[in-house]
């Protein structure tokens, strides 16, 4: 009996210790990447100054990472402009956009609406009534056949949420996300624990708008509502109550920042056509970023100039 006791207490001390010496092991496992996702902004896609074939060469470039892109999150302000265009304009520029993507890629394109991509608000330039069908962004989201100009999907054990925050002012434009889309976002973000990607056009949180705002003869600092979300705050309370919204990515500026605030990482995107097809735009030359989103929910990035240079 003693030695049956004896050798059952052996038995479990040899299980307990091995239990022990398992646990930093499977403490350390890897993390496995899930997706690798390219946030490509503003291409300003025309039939000029080369930049559908610019937008071409970023795709391809895009396309040949290693290890391969498996998602493309399309950062707005896709064409040049349909603002102040006429329709026949509009046109075109969508058409090229349209041929360019499917000819150079082979994986879902997401896409994001942006300012310049939002047909005739400027009525006098673009020669439009506001009657028109595909005023507005009505074109965009018939484009891409979407109920509405924001949504959000899954892929790959990531949560993805595309806002509009592209409002019409009097002036021309600013950065609002309404409140019928607010309480969309709510419940949206309310009914997932998946980490969580946002993308917006304009951005919520960057400090590229602050970039030369101080205005001298009011000595202040001045940014304007076209250049970062309006209700920011209001979002980023939101977000504080999901800790599973890892990132907020933008693009708009055409520069490149991060700001880790509240435990969310603010991102501008840069721009595929850095200054609008004429360089690099503010220092930051002409280029995407790549986020690697592992399955434990951190996330690794980096910008990506893809090689083009004004001729």
């Amino acid at each position: 009996m003693a030695d049956t006791s004896r050798r059952q207490l052996l038995l479990a001390a040899g299980a307990a210790a091995t239990g022990l010496l398992l646990q930093p092991a499977m403490a350390l496992a890897p993390k496995r990447r899930a997706l690798r996702v390219a946030h490509m902004t503003d291409f300003h896609i025309q039939p000029e100054l080369a930049a559908t074939e610019g937008s071409a060469k970023a795709l391809k470039h895009a396309m040949g990472q290693k290890p391969k892109v498996d998602l493309i999150l399309a950062g707005g302000d896709l064409i040049m402009d349909a603002y102040a265009q006429t329709e026949a304009r509009t046109k075109t520029q969508w058409d090229l956009f349209t041929k360019v993507t499917k000819a150079e890629t082979n994986v879902p394109i997401k896409p994001c609406l942006g300012n310049h991509d939002v047909w005739g608000w400027n009525k006098k330039d673009s020669n439009t009534t506001g009657s028109e069908r595909q005023w507005g962004k009505r074109w965009f989201t018939d484009l891409f056949e979407l109920p509405k100009p924001y949504y959000s999907f899954d892929q790959a054990g990531w949560h993805f949420v595309v806002l509009d925050n592209i409002l019409l002012t009097p002036d021309g434009y600013n950065g609002l996300v309404e409140p019928e889309q607010m309480e969309w976002l709510k419940q949206d973000l309310q009914s997932t624990n998946k980490p969580t990607v946002i993308t917006s056009h304009i951005p919520i949180l960057s400090i590229t708008p602050v970039a030369g705002a101080y205005d001298k003869t009011k000595g202040d600092w001045t940014v304007d509502g076209n250049l970062m979300t309006k209700n920011s705050d209001d979002l980023r309370t939101l977000f504080g109550q999901h800790k599973h919204v890892k990132i907020a990515l933008s693009g708009h500026i055409h520069m490149v920042d991060r700001v880790d605030f509240s435990g969310v990482s603010y991102m501008c995107g840069g721009a595929v056509c850095g200054a609008w097809w004429n360089g690099a735009n503010g220092g930051f030359n002409p280029g995407y970023r790549v986020l690697d989103l592992f399955d434990d929910g951190s996330f690794e990035t980096q910008y990506i100039e893809w090689g083009w240079k004004k001729s």
